[in-house]
């Protein structure tokens, strides 16, 4: 029977925020895979004026991907904090592209690859990550993570 586990990330770019569901299992002894549902909401532009302040270009997105998630340096490291290193690869929609049974939306191919380092708290594992989105509605971006796993 495999190991699963949970988790919930939120992650920050310079032009929006996503907020994911990570399930996944232990692969190896330090290896882990997992799958990342989630949206990411995106501001690409700010209308700014002496009355109004307001967003343009809004774009709500379904992510949905494969991690597989390595940690470094098990035997060499003193102390609480693990590094790790991560390869993200799946797809994106735009909502506004899905319109039913008909049009099941845009998907298109994404990827990332980051670094981290996991420590925990309690009995919940932390992970703060540092990662490189590519997508073709974001056109690559870097990432800031904070995930959050518990059996």
């Amino acid at each position: 029977m495999p190991n699963i586990f949970h988790g919930i990330a939120l992650q920050m770019t310079s032009n929006g925020t996503g907020i994911y569901y990570k399930p996944g299992i232990k692969f190896k002894q330090h290896s882990k895979l997992m799958v990342a549902l989630g949206i990411h909401l995106e501001n690409k532009y700010q209308n700014l004026s002496r009355v109004y302040v307001g967003n343009r270009n809004r774009s709500i997105y379904l992510d949905l991907s494969a991690e597989f998630k390595q940690e470094l340096l098990q035997e060499m490291i003193a102390g609480t904090f693990r590094p790790v290193i991560t390869i993200q690869g799946g797809s994106i929609a735009d909502v506004r592209s899905i319109s039913g049974t008909d049009n099941l939306g845009n998907w298109k191919w994404k990827y990332a690859i980051g670094a981290g380092f996991q420590f925990y708290n309690v009995r919940t594992l932390n992970e703060l990550t540092l990662k490189y989105n590519q997508n073709p509605f974001t056109k690559g971006n870097m990432a800031f993570q904070l995930a959050m796993y518990w059996k």
